[in-house]
């Protein structure tokens, strides 16, 4: 692997790692704790919900990109996808979503780590910030974590851990 691919690779790993480490900390009750209001109310599970169903969606737009395609399209309407996304993962209790995020953040950990340095470079269409490149679609993953897990700490007064 190139230094590139270690860096983006390490960024992922100690970045989802954060995050799952701030949500295994929650007591059960800071779950429902509201984050966000416009739109759909999203709680901290749906938060969780969110960061597996939009992965899981950047990684398909990657392999994309990397077949060749050009990604998002370029009708693609953020919000409805996250509150669909959002509202059919409602069902799946915590466990089984943190599970899903260690999984989804592994797989694009092996996606980062087996493209070839060029296709780093490589241009598509993300569902947010449009026309980029390959690199800049996995610093915006775990960045996006980065901004997530600000609110959820803002939201519970900056502590991960609350006692009852």
């Amino acid at each position: 692997m190139s230094a590139k691919h270690d860096l983006i690779c390490k960024r992922l790993r100690d970045e989802g790692d954060k995050l799952l480490t701030l949500f295994e900390a929650l007591t059960p009750d800071r779950w429902q704790t509201v984050i966000y209001t416009d739109g759909m109310k999203w709680s901290i599970k749906d938060v969780l919900a969110h960061q597996v169903s939009a992965e899981r969606k950047l990684q398909f737009y990657g392999q994309d990109i990397l077949n060749g395609g050009e990604g998002a399209p370029a009708d693609f309407v953020v919000n409805e996808f996250n509150n669909a996304e959002v509202a059919g993962l409602s069902d799946r209790s915590v466990a089984e979503l943190l599970a899903d995020l260690r999984s989804v953040r592994q797989t694009t950990i092996d996606l980062a780590r087996t493209i070839a340095e060029a296709e780093f470079a490589r241009c598509g269409r993300h569902p947010v910030f449009g026309l980029i490149s390959m690199e800049e679609m996995f610093k915006l993953i775990y960045r996006h974590n980065m901004l997530h897990a600000r609110d959820i700490r803002k939201a519970t007064g900056g502590t991960n851990h609350d006692t009852e």
